[in-house]
């Protein structure tokens, strides 16, 4: 006897013993499907192809119930409040049995992406650039992810982009995860001592340091423009 039949063969008892005794079983369906360990097959199987007897038992019962004159007659050894009970304890295993096949059900984790995948989409400067006769290298924009503060510089505009948050991440061209009532935009005026405040700056003081920069803080971008090359990055 397969695991199929085990299950049909104690559904065939269930309702032998009610017949007999009229008195709605005590076991717990779900842990009857625990503890005799049916795998996901299994329960699957039941559930798609066979359960369709119990929802029939059901039906007639419950026809029984209505005054259907050949099914009361059918099942005149119940009186009424047997023949609810009856449906009940039937309802009930096919609760648990739809319960325990979710149970068993096969839960895939989302994969994962790895920061490479992450940023792909985020097109910065990743050579070095000369800002007034100053080199500068850019960081690998892999820290983006998990950082809480990050400064980028536009070469052409020579805006400061700075955003600031629990844990930064990408997607496409859209840096995510800051807040955007501390983040934003500056255009720095003294640019050379602009650049070295902030990549000289700390997690703790980098946002005052944003803060004291002269000229009003616009709104971060929705995206990030490729001319920005990426200079400092806090975790």
């Amino acid at each position: 006897m397969n695991d199929v039949d085990a299950i049909c063969e104690f559904v065939d008892t269930l309702m032998d013993d009610y017949s007999k005794t009229k008195k709605k079983s005590k076991t717990n369906f779900f842990k009857y499907f625990e503890s005799a360990n049916y795998d996901r097959k299994t329960i699957n199987e039941y559930v798609s192809d066979y359960s369709f007897t119990v929802t029939q038992q059901i039906k007639e019962l419950d026809g029984a119930l209505s005054g259907d004159k050949n099914l009361a007659e059918a099942y005149g050894q119940f009186n009424k409040s047997e023949l609810r009970d009856f449906i009940s304890m039937l309802q009930k295993f096919l609760e648990e049995a739809n319960r325990y096949k979710d149970y068993k059900k096969i839960t895939r984790r989302k994969k994962q992406k790895t920061p490479e995948q992450l940023v792909k989409g985020l097109h910065l400067i990743e050579e070095s650039v000369i800002i007034e006769d100053i080199e500068y290298e850019p960081v690998d924009k892999t820290k983006i992810i998990d950082a809480t503060s990050i400064f980028l510089v536009n070469v052409r505009t020579k805006d400061l982009l700075f955003l600031s948050g629990n844990k930064l991440s990408c997607s496409g061209a859209k840096i995510t995860g800051y807040d955007p009532n501390i983040s934003g935009v500056k255009k720095l005026k003294r640019i050379t001592e602009g650049i070295n405040s902030v990549t000289s700056s700390n997690k703790i003081a980098c946002q005052t340091i944003f803060e004291n920069l002269p000229n009003k803080r616009r709104p971060s971008p929705k995206t990030v423009s490729p001319n920005y090359i990426l200079l400092k990055v806090l975790a």
